[in-house]
């Protein structure tokens, strides 16, 4: 990727540099590496890094990046009709009365290779409000990147090796996530909590006619 060759050029900005990148990838929505790819690289191109620095901050962007994504989302909420609003909140008020519900969820996702980019499409369709999902985000990616950089001298030899078939593997990741958000949209959440029955609604009577 084009854009490290900004970190072998600027390495005084690493740190800089590599929050800026994890920042404009958590706010595009498909089609992005996994951002743990960023804090590795720079490393990898510049060892006198701090990796706890360097992981604190790359949390702090992707999670930033991240509540943007959700801001941009809860625009799609307008284009679904009154049903549909009402079954997702139902699926809100049950993660809200849950004990750590978003928190548990978002760490466990933010800690996987499971694509966060469609988690927040969702709570931003629902129009989710908890600080459980900010920090069990953070936590999350925070943990993840510090592993990774400790980690990636035993997995991958050479820069080029870290991105090697990465294109195949956002695609893989991407359509998992596109399946997670549709699933999120047309289970009936109503039946599914009260009854424990899983039921689809029609795409026909998911949108605002």
């Amino acid at each position: 990727m084009d854009i490290f060759n900004y970190f072998i050029s600027f390495p005084e900005y690493s740190y800089l540099l590599s929050a800026l990148v994890i920042f404009l990838l958590s706010v595009i929505p498909i089609l992005t590496p996994p951002t743990w790819m960023v804090v590795v690289a720079a490393y990898m191109i510049n060892p006198s890094l701090d990796p706890v620095i360097l992981s604190i901050l790359g949390a702090s962007a992707a999670i930033g990046g991240r509540l943007v994504l959700f801001q941009f989302s809860s625009f799609g909420r307008k284009f679904i009709n009154e049903t549909r609003k009402s079954s997702l909140d139902r699926l809100k008020r049950y993660l809200e009365k849950t004990k750590y519900g978003y928190f548990l969820g978002t760490m466990i996702f933010a800690l996987t290779p499971l694509p966060s980019n469609m988690l927040f499409i969702s709570y931003g369709i629902m129009k989710a409000k908890s600080i459980g999902i900010i920090i069990g985000f953070w936590l999350g990616r925070f943990i993840v990147y510090l592993m990774m950089i400790h980690v990636s001298r035993y997995f991958f030899n050479s820069f080029s090796e870290l991105f090697k078939n990465d294109i195949t593997f956002t695609i893989l990741v991407d359509i998992a996530g596109i399946a997670m958000t549709l699933f999120v949209i047309f289970v009936n959440w109503d039946i599914l909590i009260s009854q424990h029955k899983l039921v689809f609604i029609k795409p026909k009577n998911i949108f605002s006619k």
